[in-house]
């Protein structure tokens, strides 16, 4: 029998529950103008805590885009879980897709985060600490939804009437990348028409912070007076990366199903690769050789050449081996091309902060974005270039260019985990 051929993928929607981007416009002005969404911490006292600065969302509503949740259930959902479904419901009307439009059992959700429901245990724990008798129901049959990792993905499926494969994934700050694996491999082998990538990450959290800020390991910033400059990528200076918080979720969608309704499509996902550089528990290979074998299978599974690629939306927290290994590999990558004729090395983490599981998702929907507006966003606050850096990082502001069509998406996580996905426009 003749192999049958893989369907291409397509992202026709996108969902943004990011501090003060509702919306796909709102993400979109965020990253292209470089207006940085961190500063001072709110959720709790920091004066005699390191961490001053963080992303925060303010003012979510989550009637705004779940119209038809029913209040006594909403009033015990946690905010990540109405921030990923408020998502998800974003994209697929973004899509242009409703509940019943499509058969159910043809969709699917994957769904990103590396600490789900932390913020729900420290808050269910804190208060039975306070008052045992008190607070003695807090931990009741609602509490059995709410303090599962997958119930922010499942929940979302019901609301949203999804009835194919439905999970949520955990691989630190590569998880995003997972997730879209998954759906691009559902709808290529034909298991799905449409499938929704999400991730989330609630992780402004003394604990969490602490773990993060420990003197003898420090990766986050200590900025304490100019919160919009505390997360500095590539930079001499750069002290560390600025947690998020928030909910991305792409719509990906069969090509021929996209194209036979007249859908936007945004960008074509034209491959991904994900694997373990056995190198360190912490960070990547230092030296950047397995990260740029890695980039280099990418473009050969994507059927793409490095000279196609008009940029790189790098990983770029702003830690001093994750930058440092990161142009390294680039380096590599070009061998003995000029550095003038490398394609562009961006970061949009200093915009929403590091955002852990979510991160993934956010870099893709940026990369998608500024394929689709063929404009190549910003990497703010780069102002002294670290000499082992020091390429071109679109410092300079948002900058328009011509014939842009391929652009690669990095993410590396602790574990010694690296995932690219690689994104053009669609011919």
């Amino acid at each position: 029998m003749p192999k049958e051929k893989n369907s291409r993928v397509v992202i026709t929607g996108i969902g943004s529950i990011l501090p003060n981007a509702f919306s796909v416009e709102d993400f979109w002005d965020k990253i292209k103008n470089g207006n940085s969404q961190i500063d001072f911490i709110t959720k709790f006292n920091t004066e005699n805590f390191p961490i001053k600065i963080a992303s925060e969302i303010k003012n979510f509503d989550y009637t705004k885009y779940l119209s038809t949740l029913s209040p006594q259930h909403a009033e015990h959902y946690n905010t990540e879980t109405l921030a990923i479904m408020s998502a998800v419901e974003m994209a697929q009307k973004d899509a242009g897709l409703t509940k019943t439009s499509i058969d159910p059992t043809k969709v699917g959700f994957i769904d990103s985060s590396s600490r789900a429901s932390l913020a729900w245990w420290e808050h269910a724990w804190q208060k039975y600490q306070e008052d045992p008798e008190k607070f003695h129901d807090i931990f009741n049959r609602y509490s059995v939804l709410m303090s599962m990792s997958s119930t922010p993905s499942t929940l979302t499926a019901i609301y949203n009437n999804i009835q194919g494969f439905v999970t949520c994934i955990s691989a630190a700050c590569v998880g995003g990348h997972h997730a879209i694996s998954l759906c691009f491999q559902a709808i290529r082998k034909g298991r799905a028409d449409v499938m929704y990538a999400g991730g989330h990450e609630f992780p402004i959290l003394k604990p969490v912070m602490s773990m993060y800020s420990d003197p003898k390991s420090r990766v986050m910033s200590l900025e304490s007076e100019n919160p919009k400059n505390g997360l500095r990528p590539y930079n001499r200076d750069r002290d560390g990366f600025v947690l998020g918080e928030g909910a991305m979720a792409l719509c990906l969608e069969r090509y021929e199903h996209a194209v036979a309704r007249g859908a936007r499509i945004y960008a074509e996902v034209l491959g991904h690769l994900s694997y373990n550089e056995s190198s360190h528990a912490f960070r990547m290979d230092m030296t950047g050789l397995k990260a740029a074998n890695g980039m280099k299978k990418l473009l050969k599974i994507s059927k793409r050449s490095l000279d196609d690629v008009g940029y790189f939306c790098g990983h770029g927290t702003a830690t001093y081996n994750n930058d440092l290994a990161e142009s390294r590999s680039i380096k590599l990558l070009y061998e003995d091309t000029p550095v003038s004729k490398w394609s562009p090395v961006g970061s949009i983490k200093p915009i929403f902060g590091h955002t852990f599981g979510g991160a993934g998702i956010i870099n893709v929907a940026a990369t998608a974005l500024m394929l689709k507006n063929q404009t190549l966003c910003p990497t703010i606050n780069l102002t002294d270039p670290d000499p082992n850096c020091d390429h071109d990082h679109v410092a300079e502001g948002p900058r328009p260019v011509k014939n842009f069509h391929t652009a690669v998406s990095l993410a590396f996580a602790i574990g010694s985990q690296s995932s690219f996905v690689c994104l053009g426009l669609p011919e």
